[in-house]
């Protein structure tokens, strides 16, 4: 339910952006629907089953995946304050058998992530630079089912939590429809996971005034746990999704 009610709150900002940019002539808005292919990296802890690897990469995403999708949203005035709108997910799934096929394993992970932030734009001869704060909301949805000789076992578990997030951006002019983006920022600091952070970087083509091609690089780092170790209350998840990054921008 949660995350329809979020693709709707963003299919429906995007919708309405040409009426806003037609009726508000103080703001400006861009859209920028976009492709990452990760990998990732750390572990998870689920009950008492402690410290599994999750080591997927960027092939077995490929493989594995059934459906993600990828935008960003923002919206600034000429004041130069903002907003940034940023919603990703990716649906996983996958089965494997053991040795002579006595033991098949099917796995379910699904990974989203919704950032809300307000912004701060300062601009400088050749380039600007965006202070931002909010929120990050972190989805994760993990399913393990085994089928044995000696019977099936599941493992489920579903755990959504809220970040607090400050953070920059730079974007200085190299050439005439080249710029930089160098972008990083922390969160979490105890209130929901222990740390989090975010950082990317590349190279931003501006084809055209209202259109620029983004190549970039991102990774995503979190560091959550809740419930007592050792419990079947307890949960961790301890990742670094990173990759290459390829969009669009369109400015309204």
């Amino acid at each position: 339910m949660l995350r329809r009610f979020t693709a709707s709150i963003l299919v429906s900002a995007v919708a309405l952006l040409p009426t806003f940019s037609a009726t508000a002539q103080d703001w400006e808005f861009v859209v920028a629907p976009y492709v990452l292919v990760p990998s990732i990296t750390g572990d998870a802890s689920l009950g008492r089953i402690e410290g599994a690897d999750v080591d997927v990469s960027s092939s077995d995403i490929l493989k594995s995946l059934d459906l993600g999708a990828m935008i960003q949203v923002e919206g600034r005035h000429s004041s130069g304050y903002g907003f940034v709108l940023n919603y990703a997910f990716m649906d996983l799934s996958n089965k494997a058998s053991g040795p002579l096929g006595f033991v098949d394993v099917e796995s379910n992970v699904f990974q989203g992530v919704l950032e809300a932030f307000g912004s701060r734009r300062f601009s400088y001869q050749g380039g600007t630079v965006d202070l931002y704060g909010g929120l990050r909301w972190w989805d994760i949805n993990l399913d393990v089912e085994a089928e044995t000789p000696l019977g099936s076992r599941k493992f489920s578990r579903n755990e959504d939590w809220v970040d607090p997030v400050i953070g920059a951006r730079w974007m200085p002019r190299v050439a005439d429809s080249l710029r930089l983006l160098i972008q990083g920022d922390v969160g979490g600091f105890g209130a929901a996971s222990d740390f989090s952070w975010c950082a990317m970087g590349g190279l931003l083509w501006d084809v055209t005034p209202e259109t620029t091609v983004a190549l970039l690089y991102k990774a995503l780092g979190v560091d959550y746990q809740t419930g007592s170790r050792g419990s079947r209350s307890f949960f961790e998840y301890d990742t670094i999704t990173q990759g290459p990054l390829l969009g669009v921008a369109v400015k309204f």
